[in-house]
């Protein structure tokens, strides 16, 4: 997974001025470029660099204090906003746009030790940044787009904190979406797009906690959907390669569980439901074209799913439902191929190997 670390490439233009000031630096370089800086409260710094013609940079520190904007444009018609308010403390904001009519906005309000990090170049881009609450505090999101038209947005509101959000788009039209609301602590969430039209959209609601996503989509018109709610220690790992695939999962009131999905050709999909499951891993591998897989697990602990399907329009469902220490794997290799797992008791174990064309299994296993 790639991160985006650039902030160290935003070079500070001044040195500092005497302790208690507000400090603003602006330069400007061309036609019709447009900068204003509003400042109240104490230590807050801005600097701007503007370069090119018809660019516009906003930037708003009120009621706050030792905050930090620096806005980079080069290009013409750019627009960023930058907004630090009403007690918002300690926070840094950087945004780099190259390009044209690209546009940037971030908003801290109340929000405390935030670091935000935005790098754009290419033509018609947009990325915005919303960190509301004297509860969102010691996060940091970081944005890369490269290409033209591309869509990040990232909102955090709540008792969000020591969270960290990845994305890196290269390519155009493509979309990521990142939601926290509520108790949100010490997730990491990385989001790599290569190609056209990617979507990837990831909503942690209620409580989530040291939960790790990756999501990597190379292709065109791929979408990746995640949810989470009451959620702790999970892992979800997401790659797809090709075009038109598409991975839904969904984890509620669940810990310590894993889902694993890759799928690699065109027009597959995968989905998983974790609720209510603990200790407990689903997987699926996809490769082939219009493939389809499902996985299952509700009140269950020490389940284990597997789905691998290369070849083309196999179609495999695993359902675990109120099961202890089950494991489930369908491998299915070739076309047109069915299978079917239901398990509900305890220490039930089910293997289904198909190879060949339009071949059909189902399983049902009920123990203690």
């Amino acid at each position: 997974m790639k991160k985006v670390f650039f902030f160290s490439a935003i070079i500070l233009l001044f040195s500092t001025f005497a302790m208690g000031q507000n400090k603003n630096n602006t330069i400007q370089s061309g036609s019709e470029n447009s900068s204003v800086v509003t400042q109240s409260g104490k230590n807050n710094t801005t600097n701007q660099l503007q370069s090119g013609d018809k660019n516009a940079a906003t930037v708003s520190q009120t009621m706050a204090k030792d905050n930090l904007a620096n806005v980079n444009q080069s290009g013409d018609r750019n627009k960023a906003a930058i907004s630090q308010l009403n007690g918002a403390a300690k926070n840094q904001i950087a945004i780099t746009q190259t390009g044209d009519s690209n546009t940037a906005t971030a908003l801290q309000n109340q929000a405390g030790n935030n670091k935000a990090h935005i790098l754009q170049s290419g033509d018609l881009n947009t990325a915005k940044l919303n960190e509301e609450g004297s509860n969102v505090r010691f996060n940091q999101t970081n944005i890369e787009q490269k290409g033209d038209r591309n869509l990040s947005t990232a909102n955090q509101s709540g008792r969000v904190t020591h969270n960290l959000i990845n994305v890196s788009q290269l390519g155009d039209i493509n979309t990521a979406k990142v939601s926290q609301s509520g108790t949100i602590r010490k997730n990491t969430i990385n989001i790599d797009q290569t190609g056209n039209r990617n979507l990837s959209t990831v909503s942690q609601q209620v409580e989530a906690e040291e939960n790790k996503i990756n999501i990597t989509q190379s292709g065109d018109n791929n979408t990746t959907g995640i949810s989470q709610s009451r959620t702790k220690q999970t892992v979800i790992n997401v790659a797809q390669s090709g075009d038109w695939n598409k991975a839904t999962i969904s984890q509620t009131q669940s810990s310590h569980t894993q889902t694993h999905i890759a799928q690699s050709g065109d027009k597959n999909t995968a989905t998983a439901q974790q609720s209510q499951t603990t200790y407990s891993t689903a997987g699926i591998y996809q490769e082939g074209d219009n493939n389809s897989a499902s996985i299952k697990q509700l009140k269950s602990t020490k389940a284990h799913a597997t789905i691998v399907q290369p070849g083309d329009k196999n179609t495999a469902t695993i359902a675990q439902e109120e099961a202890k220490t089950v494991t489930s794997v369908i491998k299915q290799t070739g076309d047109l191929n069915k299978a079917q797992t239901y398990q509900t008791g305890f220490n039930n174990q089910s293997h289904i190997l198909q190879s060949g064309n339009k071949n059909t299994a189902k399983v049902t296993q009920k123990g203690m």
